[in-house]
């Protein structure tokens, strides 16, 4: 049965996207964040889906099972094309520009190769699939909170281009860090399973609320970090002999 945290969060965080995309769709972003809103929207088909099959069949049942680790798996694809459009935009200027398709290419197949030597072992074949989805999926969150966080070294070493790209940036992170948090802990700490499976949804709604917050209010143009200040003429005269030296 869905409780009422879950009813609600469930509902604000549709609400959310829709409103993110909405946004998008009134100024003119749609294109720009393609990517960033097919993400929103197949997490949201996912939980309206997901609403009727717990409703139906319970969250216990062999359906709801299925369906979890099976449909979380096309959003978690989505978003992992998204981190790749985050590195794509930022290193564009970049002679990195040209590695970041190959590479993530090769990270992904990395994570289904690993997936699939994870349940090779497996003599019950009726599980080789079931175990194979639920493998993949964490491999893929923890794939992308470590891309997240070389993202986050690669906006501090080249400097973000605006304060937006950090939001949205940020946003993804918080999400991915707290599935991650969440598959870890759920090994070491069974016992705390029905606390535990209630951090995931709230940090993707935390993560859409940051996201319409950041379309609706942080213009594109807007810098990340405030220009320094005007260096004075001593100070320019010795940033000059250091440069001849």
């Amino acid at each position: 049965m869905i409780g009422i945290y879950e009813l609600i969060v469930l509902w604000l965080s549709v609400i959310l996207a829709l409103a993110v995309g909405s946004v998008c769709l009134y100024k003119s972003y749609f294109r720009r964040y393609f990517v960033l809103n097919l993400y929103l929207l197949a997490n949201t088909a996912f939980t309206l889906v997901g609403y009727y099959v717990y409703s139906i069949y319970g969250y216990d049942s062999t359906e709801a099972f299925y369906f979890y680790y099976i449909g979380d798996a096309i959003p978690n694809i989505v978003g992992y094309l998204l981190i790749g459009s985050f590195f794509d935009r930022m290193l564009r200027e970049s002679i990195f520009h040209r590695y970041v398709r190959p590479t993530l290419v090769i990270f992904f197949l990395l994570v289904v190769v690993i997936s699939g030597v994870f349940v090779s072992g497996s003599t019950d074949r009726a599980l080789v699939f079931p175990l194979f989805v639920i493998e993949f999926e964490q491999n893929m969150y923890f794939v992308g909170v470590l891309l997240t966080f070389l993202l986050w070294i690669s906006m501090t070493y080249l400097r973000a281009e605006s304060r937006r790209f950090v939001l949205l940036v940020s946003g993804l992170g918080i999400y991915f860090s707290a599935h991650a948090a969440n598959y870890a802990l759920h090994f070491l700490t069974p016992a705390l399973e029905n606390v535990l499976i209630k951090v995931p949804p709230l940090a993707y709604t935390f993560m859409v609320l940051l996201w319409l917050y950041t379309f609706w209010r942080v213009p594109e143009a807007e810098e990340a970090v405030a220009p320094a200040a005007r260096a004075g003429p001593e100070e320019a005269l010795v940033k000059v002999q250091i440069s001849r030296q």
